[in-house]
């Protein structure tokens, strides 16, 4: 621990937002991107959920925190805060990197994109988990693939059955 750091505080603020980021956004991904839209509203859509779930989680984990101990006068609850809105921001902001260099939507809408970058990101979020822990890899990482299967599908589907509706 680096003096006056709590570091399993930061941790804890990094592993939540970089999960959370990951199902969260393979989701709406999944989801909106079989119905008929623009670039420009995936991009906002992207940009809103960083901010705005970014924020409320972060926010959710402190209050969370602050709750669990009456007595916690440290910086943990804040260190956590500030870890998992950033995290999660930039995980989720991530995911636009497709329109860096192209505007098609085609990586989204056959969700090759999604499903790629969430298996490289799960991967090393539970290799690190892993390692740390000193457990199995896939111990942590098939439960993350099946979590990210059943969000992604579910929302691709409920996509689908919206876009049929238009």
């Amino acid at each position: 621990m680096i003096k006056g750091l709590d570091l399993a505080s930061l941790r804890q603020g990094f592993f939540f937002g970089l999960n959370s980021g990951v199902v969260t956004t393979t989701g709406l991904l999944a989801g909106i991107s079989q119905t008929s839209i623009k670039p420009i509203f995936l991009i906002a859509s992207i940009v809103s959920l960083a901010i705005s779930d970014g924020a409320s989680e972060a926010f959710g984990l402190y209050v969370s925190k602050k709750a669990q101990d009456f007595t916690d006068k440290t910086q943990g609850p804040l260190l956590s805060m500030i870890s998992l809105f950033f995290t999660k921001f930039f995980i989720v902001l991530s995911f636009l990197l497709p329109f860096i260099f192209t505007k098609s939507l085609k990586h989204y809408k056959n969700l090759m994109w999604p499903i790629i970058w969430s298996l490289i990101l799960l991967a090393f979020l539970d290799y690190n988990l892993s390692k740390e822990r000193e457990e199995s890899f896939f111990r942590y990482y098939i439960p993350h693939i099946l979590v990210v299967i059943f969000v992604m599908f579910s929302s691709r589907y409920f996509g689908k059955l919206l876009n049929k509706l238009e």
